[in-house]
């Protein structure tokens, strides 16, 4: 019989049961039955990926790695629900405005996992190749089904809008972006039980969350401390740009009141960044997605330091 693989969409033939693999891709199909599967453990060590990962995080001190002391550090099966999405939307600027820019579309496979606590791995890509049917044997915790399909497709609804919305962003250079979805088709694929190492460490007072991938040894998600002498560098340039500010508005004093309290105020919103992340003890990290404070907030030190360069000039 001919047989489609539900991955790379290529036909070939096979026997009318059991478990075929796909030429093409390496993706196993099982044929007549429920869709559950699981993917082989590799990664044996998490802790030494996880602090080759903070390790090159602009803002994390360089001694992690043998300062941090592991408070937990357990394998678990995680269940995802995996979906195939196609969705549309469309894009205007702003919530009040009728100003329509266009579509943007998503077309692909996603993943919710399908128990409570695990927020931060919506949406994670699973490797291509290595799925295999599932027995129910694995050699960690194997976590039970808490979310039902109709729960995970609402919170993927959510995730879409989401990637639509920074998608039309990005577009169409609009800050202020509002996405309605009138298309938004879904199809659940199949349940995957995933192994993901959950690690808490302690560095000095704070207790830091991060999970690593059990079989490709990517990070989802982690928290790290920041460096007290990185957090110094945005204090002093963030109260720089504060005296900048209350300075240039003194001698703007001449030209009325109006001058001066907007070189304050342009001051403090330049400055703002800077101070937030001068008292930020935790910062936050992912390989599969760029977070908001990595987007937008966590500027590398050298351009700190070219900012300080220019004033000076």
């Amino acid at each position: 019989m001919k047989v489609r693989c539900p991955h790379c969409g290529a036909e070939f033939e096979a026997e009318e049961a059991g478990i075929v693999v796909c030429p093409y891709c390496g993706f196993q199909i099982k044929l007549g039955e429920s869709r559950t599967f699981t993917y082989p453990l590799r990664v044996k060590n998490p802790w030494n990926v996880l602090a080759s990962f903070i390790r090159i995080q602009r803002l994390s001190p360089t001694d992690v790695e043998w300062k941090a002391r592991i408070i937990e550090r357990e394998l678990l099966y995680v269940p995802f629900y995996v979906f195939f999405v196609k969705a549309k939307g469309v894009a205007r600027r702003g919530i009040i405005s009728k100003e329509g820019a266009g579509y943007v579309e998503f077309f692909n496979y996603a993943t919710v996992p399908a128990v409570e606590g695990f927020d931060e791995l919506v949406n994670y890509p699973l490797p291509v190749r290595g799925r295999r049917y599932f027995d129910g044997h694995v050699k960690g915790k194997l976590l039970e089904k808490t979310i039902e399909a109709s729960e995970a497709v609402k919170r993927l609804r959510s995730e879409i809008r989401s990637i639509l919305k920074n998608e039309a962003r990005r577009y169409f250079h609009w800050s202020n972006v509002e996405v309605e979805m009138p298309t938004f088709d879904v199809h659940l694929d199949g349940l995957v039980y995933y192994p993901i190492w959950r690690i808490r460490y302690k560095y000095g007072f704070f207790t830091y969350l991060a999970y690593v991938d059990g079989a490709d040894g990517r990070v989802p998600y982690a928290e790290f401390p920041v460096s007290p002498v990185k957090r110094m560098t945005n204090l002093s340039l963030g109260f720089l740009l504060l005296a900048s500010g209350f300075l240039i508005g003194k001698f703007l004093y001449s030209y009325g009141a109006t001058a001066p309290i907007g070189s304050v105020a342009t001051a403090i919103w330049a400055s703002y960044p800077s101070l937030k992340r001068a008292f930020m003890v935790k910062g936050r990290a992912s390989e599969h997605r760029l977070l908001s404070e990595v987007a937008g907030d966590y500027i590398p030190e050298d351009e700190v330091f070219k900012t300080i360069r220019r004033f000076l000039k």
